[in-house]
């Protein structure tokens, strides 16, 4: 019941998110390996790629791979989530003494991040992918073409085989692994100074809401660097590849496209985990009363 909660909380959060997860994505992969102005720039920011994309492909474009991205976030955050409460069930975020210790806050969150992230990479793969493709005039990054999700799995396999459809794993470990620890540590701690402060009161939906949105923050400013290695390596066709690794992949923006390259699509991070973190959070908290 546990990780039912969690995946339901994240595929409902998902709905409302996931035209700025696809802009997101595009911003990222904007000017990939080249330097400022050596490439053209259909992307001013999240909201003029929203327009974009809806004028170009149609406001259908906005929704690309939801599916795929639906079924990420109940298998990953399902199995994130879910495994996380069993270890704060069976107390494994306590020390002696009681208290809420940060190490091992930080230990389970990364290690139940780690159990998603693998388990949902192949959705992950196809959600990505599905998301960055479009119509000539406003294509960035390699252009995969799959025309569904059932379509890419076939592609994918056909292409790489049970091993292909694992393709950019081990750049989602760090970020999910870091994105999970300061998601979950940071919520968690702002409520519960909140509390004890006594601003607002311990469960409250101004709770709530405090703790998801400044969680919402600290995840961003985190993640991103690793979010924008994870898309570019997801996105990269099997043969012929771009990148020969996470490393390669690090060096190659560094050389080419500069640090900053590593906050592409920042604000659009934000303004989907912003909202993303409210509504999966404050799901989770009222799904875990009734289901568990």
């Amino acid at each position: 019941m546990e990780i039912l909660a969690g995946g339901l909380a994240a595929a409902g959060a998902c709905f409302f998110t996931n035209p700025m997860e696809v802009v997101k994505n595009r911003l990222q992969l904007q000017g990939e390996l080249k330097a400022k102005g050596q490439f053209t720039r259909h992307y001013r920011g999240p909201i003029h790629g929203l327009f974009i994309m809806a004028k170009t492909d149609g406001f259908i474009a906005l929704q690309s791979g939801l599916l795929p991205a639906i079924c990420y976030q109940f298998v990953m955050n399902g199995l994130r989530l879910g495994s996380y409460s069993i270890m704060e069930r069976k107390g494994f975020l306590k020390n002696q003494a009681g208290e809420t210790s940060f190490a091992r806050v930080l230990a389970c969150s990364a290690c139940s991040g780690f159990i998603g992230g693998i388990a949902g990479s192949p959705l992950f793969l196809v959600k990505t992918q599905l998301q960055t493709s479009s119509s000539d005039q406003i294509s960035v990054g390699y252009q995969h073409k799959h025309s569904s999700m059932a379509t890419a799995f076939k592609n994918i396999y056909k292409s790489g085989g049970v091993s292909g459809l694992w393709q950019g794993v081990t750049s989602s470990l760090p970020r999910i692994g870091m994105g999970s620890a300061a998601q979950l540590l940071s919520y968690s701690y702002t409520m519960e100074k909140l509390t004890e402060f006594g601003w607002f009161e311990k469960g409250s939906w101004k709770n709530n809401i405090a703790g998801a949105f400044i969680s919402g923050f600290v995840v961003s400013v985190v993640i991103n660097p690793f979010d924008v290695m994870s898309t570019r390596l997801y996105n990269q066709p099997r043969n012929n590849r771009i990148y020969n690794g996470y490393i390669d992949c690090v060096r190659q923006v560094l050389k080419t496209e500069g640090p900053f390259a590593f906050y592409k699509g920042l604000v659009a991070q934000y303004m989907r985990i912003g909202p993303h973190s409210f509504i999966q959070l404050v799901l989770w908290h009222h799904l875990r009363s009734r289901l568990t």
